[in-house]
């Protein structure tokens, strides 16, 4: 006689049955989906052939590029337009070099792949890390600081040099701007000290300017405060020899500052050995106590200078001769 179920005890066996079923069904639907996000994210083989090893590693490498969550979300977050710009075409890019590999046209996915590695790198660059960034400005203050101070000797050297008399109007202007051009130096060494780069770097961006406009107000001067008297000839010489030296140093200066045009550069050499020979003249009348011709070649000299200077582009005028 056989054993009739009872009707719960059949349901259960239903029941069961269709679990067991279910979870096969969700087994294969995973297994197929991890397949498939492995098969897009590694070098498929076409044919059988195997893909070389030097485009395996290189398409490994650009997406660790693209999948660096902590890049992606700087980028993003910088909203820099080129940067993410960039990042898109590199995404781009990368899918296309996988489905040239799928085809097995491996020379046009190394070519996608230098595309989306090129870049990646280059929007990556601008939006540094915070550490990349802290690098790159130290490096922005450290040029930055050796221009200004070179330019402030410079500055300082021609106001000795002009002997501009303390407590004139122009004096004032000049003594304000130094002690300005100092203070903010003094503040842009602090914040590197302290390491806050950006504020240093605009403290000396702010102390350039000061410095440029106050170059060209004292080059531009018409005439002198004073006009020195002197012992004797030779310290006219030494004086005038000073002078002109000044005057030399300026010119890479405003060169640097100025950026004038090539055929410019090619005046201001010219100008700047024509001063060469005429200082090399006045030495050799100086050597033979010709301090007459000396001066006479040295003021020359001085002049060359200062046209030198006008076609850099700062607007120098002549100035008058010294008095002995």
């Amino acid at each position: 006689m056989h054993q009739v179920p009872f009707p719960e005890e059949g349901r259960a066996t239903e029941d069961n049955r269709y679990v067991v079923n279910m979870f096969r069904w969700v087994f294969v639907v995973l297994f197929w989906g991890l397949a498939q996000g492995a098969f897009a994210q590694a070098p498929a083989q076409q044919g059988g052939a195997n893909i070389p090893a030097g485009l395996v590693q290189k398409q490994a490498f650009a997406r660790s590029l693209i999948e660096d969550a902590s890049v992606a979300e700087r980028i993003q977050a910088s909203q820099d337009a080129e940067a993410i710009g960039l990042f898109a075409l590199a995404k781009d890019s990368y899918s296309s070099a996988l489905a040239a590999i799928k085809d097995g046209s491996f020379a046009s996915a190394e070519k996608q792949l230098n595309d989306a590695m090129s870049a990646m790198g280059k929007a990556r660059r601008r939006v540094p890390d915070a550490a990349a960034l802290a690098i790159k400005q130290r490096a922005e203050y450290e040029e930055k600081l050796e221009s200004v101070e070179s330019l402030k000797k410079s500055y300082l050297s021609y106001l000795k040099s002009a002997g501009r008399k303390s407590g004139a109007k122009d004096g004032e202007t000049e003594e304000s701007a130094k002690l300005g051009i100092s203070r903010l130096m003094e503040a842009a060494k602090k914040h590197a000290t302290e390491n806050q780069m950006g504020d240093a770097l605009r403290a000396l961006e702010k102390a350039e300017q000061v410095m440029r406009s106050a170059m060209n107000r004292v080059l531009g001067s018409a005439v002198l405060d004073y006009t020195p008297k002197f012992e004797s000839p030779a310290e006219e010489y030494a004086y005038e020899l000073d002078r002109n030296r000044s005057y030399l140093e300026l010119i890479p200066v405003a060169i640097a500052q100025l950026k004038p045009t090539d055929e410019a550069k090619k005046n201001v050499e010219g100008l700047v050995e024509r001063n060469r020979v005429a200082i090399e003249q006045a030495r050799e009348y100086a050597g033979k106590q010709d301090y007459s011709r000396a001066l006479s070649s040295i003021h020359t000299g001085t002049g060359y200078l200062q046209l030198a200077l006008t076609a850099a582009g700062l607007v120098v005028s002549q100035e008058p001769k010294a008095e002995q």
